[in-house]
């Protein structure tokens, strides 16, 4: 009996925590893990994101004008988010 083969993926859902008026939250969001439960502020995972993504371009994982294309859809996409 051969097993299939299976793909483990973590996602991170983004957790808000209203202030004190009951504004929108600002930029003190941040991203709680679904297997620990360890809440992980969004400046430490954008920090995360971009050396990852700077660091594959400069080991040679990725081409360097792909990391520029993904960078940009990254920050196009954000910016539409927030409208």
């Amino acid at each position: 009996m051969a097993d299939s083969p299976t793909t483990a993926t973590t996602t991170t859902t983004k957790a808000k925590s209203p202030s004190k008026n009951g504004a929108a939250p600002s930029s003190g969001d941040s991203y709680q893990l679904p297997v620990v439960g360890v809440r992980v502020p969004a400046r430490v995972v954008d920090a995360g994101f971009w050396a990852g993504l700077g660091g594959a371009a400069v080991l040679g994982a990725i081409d360097p004008p792909l990391a520029i294309l993904v960078g940009a859809g990254v920050v196009i996409a954000r910016h539409q988010t927030k409208k």
